[in-house]
């Protein structure tokens, strides 16, 4: 019997917005959380909050059901041999490390350690996330379900019965909000050129996006068709997207696409 039923081993932004969003949930109490975090102002403000807390990574994975491994993926080669050492019942790990593979975790932990690799972006902060998840062979059906019903209730999620996906997937919805920050801060840029206040273009635009996304979201029209529908022959959107064909967005983003996915496999080697 465990001492409590989640630890977040590296309580940053992430980890913390994990454990805060599964608390808001109702799955857990704070008290039946432990956090790791090395600074002990953060582990002060957690405390405040009413979690658990500690100094020492290993009691994490010791004294918890289900581990969160929330660290950078430089900082496994340091912390993996450490938890490989421990001795007990072993948890259920959930890592949310981009390139750290299975492989790597269970030459360390062991093939039989039940893994789930959990590729989320920062909208679950906001409890907006579109989230992937994998699970490994150790790993049973009902522990995947409990995961992901986790994550459910920090946005959506989609899971995926091999691991390599995790990489294929990366620019779609990890990556994706850079994207989308950039364009928006393009467009902001452009509007402030012709007199518009940079609060008042970011205000439009987002919510122009909010509306864009909830109209593909229906699923009756493709995001062709949607294009479509908003290019009047002879009007203005259409001079628009006649510049951006011209100069070759698709290709430009197909191309950020295939870099963003070939550094994914790269930082799993």
């Amino acid at each position: 019997m465990k001492d409590y039923r989640f630890g977040v081993l590296g309580a940053g932004n992430m980890g913390t917005a994990i454990v805060e969003g599964a608390v808001r949930a109702g799955l857990f109490r704070p008290d039946e959380a432990l956090l790791f975090n090395r600074s002990a102002e953060k582990r002060d403000k957690n405390r405040e909050k009413g979690y658990a807390v500690t100094d020492d990574y290993t009691k994490v994975y010791t004294a918890c059901e289900t581990v969160l491994l929330a660290v950078k993926p430089q900082n496994f080669d340091e912390i993996l041999p450490a938890l490989a050492a421990c001795q007990g019942e072993k948890p259920l790990v959930v890592s949310i490390a981009a390139g750290v593979t299975f492989a790597k975790m269970e030459a360390a932990l062991g093939a039989d350690t039940a893994i789930i690799r959990v590729m989320p972006n920062t909208p679950l902060m906001l409890g907006e996330g579109a989230t992937q998840l994998v699970k490994n062979a150790a790993a049973a059906a009902e522990q995947l379900a409990q995961v992901r019903a986790l994550f459910d209730t920090m946005g959506v999620t989609v899971v995926f019965e091999q691991e390599r996906m995790l990489n294929e997937v990366i620019p779609y919805a990890g990556s994706a909000p850079a994207y989308l920050y950039m364009f928006a801060d393009a467009m902001v840029q452009s509007a402030v050129r012709h007199g518009i206040s940079g609060d008042d273009a970011l205000t439009l635009f987002c919510q122009t996006m909010i509306g864009s996304a909830r109209m593909m979201l229906q699923g009756d029209k493709t995001p062709a068709e949607l294009i479509k529908a908003v290019c009047s022959p002879g009007g203005t959107t259409i001079e628009a997207m006649r510049v951006l064909e011209e100069r070759g967005l698709y290709g430009i983003l197909a191309e950020a696409n295939d870099k963003c996915i070939a550094r994914a496999y790269e930082l799993g080697k």
